[in-house]
């Protein structure tokens, strides 16, 4: 190989990385580097660059000065035989994108340390991964799901790429880790997980085991993996994750692992399994399916796309439906999840504003660079994505008599792509799924793709055997319910199925639209240093009304001291008032406002089962179907 990397992370307390490639062959007309100033599967230019602090550059021995071009990229001079960089990385971003290096792990993705040999991108690369020389760094061990070469027992040496879009497409952790293995459809597995948890190992690896079978199941045996890894960073606090093309990176905090004895699936449990379903999911749906815009991936500049609908969108709408059809939760579980999405969305301004396919064409600066006015202006392609996915799946049921479906639609794609590894036309999906049905659909998409329309859930829903009904809000935590199938509340099955935790009350016996809301601030609020911030302020809302800002500190209401949970007491004690005086800072300066008092909209769903059968055909599904 022409191409050579060697990694070590060498300055623990600095937090510096250490890099070197060394080229055989560089471009006798001059030799060009560059790196990526954007990750796949996050849409906003990242400049990686910005974090390279030093970069040297020689020639079999002798200095060798480098021109930079702009900001991500240089330039060697032209006549040379052999070249060899040497660069500095500085690796303090804990999240999934980039990269993060202390005294007790080490992690990156390739794509913010790794410079492209431009012009030679798809050559074979090798990448020797160096143990620390720190106290902690003899512990290390190295996950990832790169091909290995020539590797010790704990994983440090030699690894190879076929080019350099997959040295990037493989995440890589170095810690003293703790690993779950568990096997898939004959595929192995491994979960590896960095920071102080303690958790129900084997529980996590059943759970997990069942997610991965029905996403393999679903598409059709074999993976198109020989390995897979989760790799996962445990936190106090946090939330995420990106995908790759054999693995994932995860950032959960240590409430998301299940606890050892418990069988019932709790809330924060349930989010990991549903964000491990979706980074799954995106193995074929994404990752190989693709824009034909990603194909190749143009890392240097923004890469424009209006189909991000579909790709986040559909697996959105998969995530979760995976976690019933697996077993792993019950039906009220998910419409509980489901009428969370819907009234995320409802709530949403941003929604009559704008469409979802411009939300993903301008995730670059819009959905990725989000402010205190975002769900005013913005559209989530998650959220809405997931519900337009349903409402196609009703459409392509209803038009052919419930023969196909949009499991269907996504196993033709699946093997187009194995046909063809071809990335998919802006419009593809639209086509393929009119043609699927047997009826042309282009009504349907120009409602739910390209404008700010309400999309059809309560026919959608109808016909899938639910009821969907509008209500105020019974708290500020209230996101929206599904009413169980019995008078009596949910009981926990033997399965450890998830009981519905939205409501402490047997609602069998309430009307719906009978409930009766609490006041409404119309704010996101949170506690920082003491202080209770406002964050985002609603369209419509009270809080607006009354001229509150993101960035304003409360400080009193009626005179009383505040609290994030204090707030809703105190409008609901004053409510006969109509009104509340609001003291808050706002650059320094203290003010004073009037609050109206107001319930709040009919913004957040109620699901109640209506067609066993219906729901039965929706939810169960059909995984051995293949095209």
């Amino acid at each position: 190989m022409s191409i050579h990397y060697t990694l070590e992370p060498s300055q623990p307390d600095a937090h510096l990385l250490s890099i070197a490639l060394v080229l055989d062959k560089p471009d006798p007309m001059g030799q060009h580097f560059s790196l990526p100033n954007w990750i796949p599967g996050s849409y906003m230019v990242r400049d990686f660059s910005r974090n390279i602090v030093e970069i040297t550059a020689e020639s079999n021995g002798a200095f060798v000065p480098l021109e930079k071009l702009d900001k991500s990229s240089w330039a060697a001079p032209e006549g040379l035989t052999q070249l060899s960089l040497h660069y500095i990385v500085y690796a303090w971003e804990l999240s999934v994108r980039a990269a993060h290096f202390d005294r007790n792990h080490a992690f990156f993705n390739g794509s913010s340390v790794f410079l492209c040999v431009d012009g030679q991108s798809d050559e074979s690369v090798s990448v020797d991964l160096k143990c620390p020389k720190h106290d902690k760094g003899k512990h290390w061990q190295v996950a990832t799901a790169l091909p290995a070469r020539a590797i010790d027992k704990n994983g440090f040496g030699l690894y190879q790429a076929r080019n350099y879009d997959e040295l990037i497409d493989h995440p890589v952790e170095m810690s003293n880790f703790e690993r779950v293995e568990f096997s898939a459809c004959g595929i192995p597995h491994e979960l590896v997980l960095t920071g102080a948890c303690h958790f129900d190992r084997e529980r996590l690896a059943a759970d997990l085991t069942r997610i991965c079978e029905h996403h393999i199941r679903f598409f059709g045996k074999p993976a198109p993996v020989d390995r897979y890894v989760f790799l996962v960073m445990v936190v106090g606090s946090g939330y995420g994750g990106l995908e790759h093309r054999a693995s994932t990176a995860l950032l959960i905090s240590r409430d998301n692992l299940p606890v050892s004895g418990e069988q019932a699936i709790d809330d924060k449990y349930l989010d990991f399994l549903g964000l491990c379903s979706h980074e799954y999911f995106h193995t074929w749906n994404v990752k190989r399916i693709k824009p034909a815009r990603f194909v190749p991936y143009e890392l240097n500049a923004e890469s424009y796309t209006r189909l991000l609908w579909f790709f986040e969108g559909i697996t959105s709408y998969y995530d979760d439906l995976a976690l019933v059809r697996s077993g792993l939760i019950d039906t009220d579980c998910y419409l509980g999840l489901l009428a969370k999405t819907l009234t995320r969305v409802q709530r949403g301004a941003g929604r009559r504003l704008q469409s979802v396919t411009d939300s993903s064409y301008d995730a670059w600066h819009k959905f990725y660079k989000q402010d205190e006015n975002a769900p005013n202006a913005i559209v989530s392609y998650y959220a809405k994505g997931a519900l337009i996915a349903m409402c196609l799946d009703v459409e392509i049921r209803r038009a052919t008599g419930g023969m196909k479906t949009l499991d269907t639609l996504m196993r033709q794609l699946w093997q187009h792509w194995l046909d063809s590894e071809e990335g998919l036309a802006e419009d593809e999906p639209e086509l393929l799924a009119s043609k699927i049905a047997g009826v042309e659909l282009k009504d349907f998409f120009s409602r739910a793709l390209y404008s700010t329309e309400e999309l059809p859930l309560e026919e959608a829903l109808a016909y899938l055997g639910v009821e969907l009904n509008w209500r105020q809000r019974k708290s500020s935590n209230d996101s929206g319910t599904a009413i169980p199938k019995k008078a009596e509340p949910v009981q926990e099955s033997t399965t450890g199925q998830a009981k519905n935790n939205d409501s402490e009350q047997d609602q069998s016996d309430i009307k719906v639209d009978e409930m009766e809301g609490v006041p409404w601030l119309g704010a996101i609020l949170k506690e920082q240093n003491g202080c209770v911030k406002v964050v985002q302020v609603m369209s419509g809302s009270p809080a607006q009304d009354a001229g509150l800002a993101g960035g304003d500190t409360l400080v009193a209401l009626e005179c009383q001291s505040v609290s994030v949970e204090g707030v809703e007491r105190l409008l609901r004690r004053y409510a006969d008032e109509g009104t509340i005086t609001v003291h808050y800072f706002r650059l320094g300066e203290l003010l004073e406002t009037s609050l109206p008092i107001r319930s709040p909209a009919l913004d957040t769903a109620t699901l109640t089962r209506t067609d066993e059968k219906s729901i039965e055909s929706w939810l169960v599904g059909n995984a051995s179907e293949m095209p």
